[in-house]
């Protein structure tokens, strides 16, 4: 059983996980999104040994849909891959023509 605490452990990847090539990992991952089509706007672009996974969200989400979307996504991956993935979406460069216009540039 879990603990939900937050001075638990948190799961390490394991011997099979650390062993295998990024690209390797990535095939598996794409195997697992493609199992289920709910994860299908999801797009692997790295992962490491200590089980971070980098993704890309194809379509929209607003905040609060992209959060829950990506925890329910690591929660999957760690039931059929690695309990000890850590999923994490890649930030985008400020998109807006108007405040780029202005001169403003916001600084990540």
């Amino acid at each position: 059983m879990m603990k939900i605490d937050a001075n638990a452990e948190a799961p390490i990847t394991q011997t099979p996980w650390k062993l295998m090539p990024d690209i390797e990992r990535i095939k598996l991952l794409n195997k697992q999104i493609a199992r289920k089509q709910d994860y299908m706007s999801i797009t692997i672009n790295k992962t490491t040994e200590s089980g971070q996974v980098l993704v890309q969200l194809d379509d929209k989400f607003s905040a609060s849909e992209r959060g829950v979307y990506l925890l329910d996504f690591e929660r999957y991956l760690k039931d059929n891959v690695d309990q000890g993935i850590n999923v994490w979406c890649e930030t985008i460069g400020d998109k807006n023509s108007l405040r780029n216009l202005r001169g403003i540039q916001i600084k990540s």
